[in-house]
């Protein structure tokens, strides 16, 4: 019987789910900055051979800039088992000034609309609770534009 991890590295391996092996590799070398700065650190992504870290503050950004060439040397001549299969040539990040969408505080939408119908129609069904539905549909009409 296989396990999780068994089943997972199997995976990894496929075509389809490389993307596994990059969220890993940007994982590993997020490691690598100081803890301070690993909680700053929103994502990463691999775009051109380049990886980019995404931080949510300017300073986390000059820190970024200072610490980033001692860990560029290491990583040229040591890569991790788990970057071995994705390659990057340089190291580079930005601040994003977005929240999150848990940050953002949620308003509720108030619609604001005038009744332009008047509730002048016939109901001639003879189903009963569709024509019950339709009364009540034409109550809420005559509320609304009074």
């Amino acid at each position: 019987m296989k396990n999780a991890t068994h089943i997972l590295s199997s995976l990894r391996h496929q075509p389809q789910f490389k993307k596994l092996t990059h969220f890993e590799c940007i994982k590993r070398i997020q490691t690598l900055f100081p803890p301070h700065l690993q909680r700053l650190i929103l994502y990463g992504y691999i775009r051109n051979q380049i990886l980019f870290f995404v931080l949510n503050h300017p300073g986390a950004k000059q820190e970024f800039d200072i610490i980033i060439g001692s860990i560029k040397a290491p990583l040229k001549h040591y890569t991790p088992p788990e970057c071995s299969e994705t390659s990057f040539s340089d190291i580079r990040a930005y601040v994003s000034h977005k929240r999150p969408l848990s940050e953002t505080k949620k308003r509720p939408t108030v619609y604001q609309f005038h009744e332009r119908s008047v509730g002048n129609f016939s109901n001639v069904t003879s189903h009963k609770t569709l024509h019950n539905i339709i009364e009540n549909i034409r109550q809420i009409i005559h509320e609304n534009k009074h």
